[in-house]
């Protein structure tokens, strides 16, 4: 019975619970040895085929993930602070509207649970 939990990694929930917490604690300790040894394995067998050349070497790519900074006239990196921009309103405004909108979608939901 051991034999198969170890080679499935994986024990029936009902039989499961009726063994006794020492009985769990081994087979959780027999089970992680379990999992040290198949990986121990394959990383030998794959360290050795890749040494007779049956597998080429693990190479890690570099991230095709990248940043392209926008540049301003002056070549420097450039910046849009909310507000200043010309036509902007003021943070201070926009903040304002934002609360006033979430309070008035609060007091909808409100009037919609009465």
């Amino acid at each position: 019975m051991l034999q198969q939990i170890l080679h499935d990694m994986y024990i029936d929930p009902e039989l499961l619970a009726e063994l006794s917490d020492v009985q769990k604690h081994i087979l959780f300790y027999k089970m992680r040895e379990e999992q040290l040894r198949r990986w121990r394995e394959r990383e030998a067998w794959e360290a050795l085929a890749q040494f007779e050349g049956l597998r080429p070497p693990k190479v890690k790519r570099a991230s095709d993930k990248h940043i392209q900074w926008l540049l301003g006239a002056d070549g420097e990196v450039w910046v849009w602070v909310m507000g200043e921009g010309p036509g902007d309103k003021p943070y201070e405004e926009i903040s304002e509207e934002l609360i006033a909108e979430r309070a008035r979608l609060q007091a909808q939901r409100e009037a919609e649970e009465l």
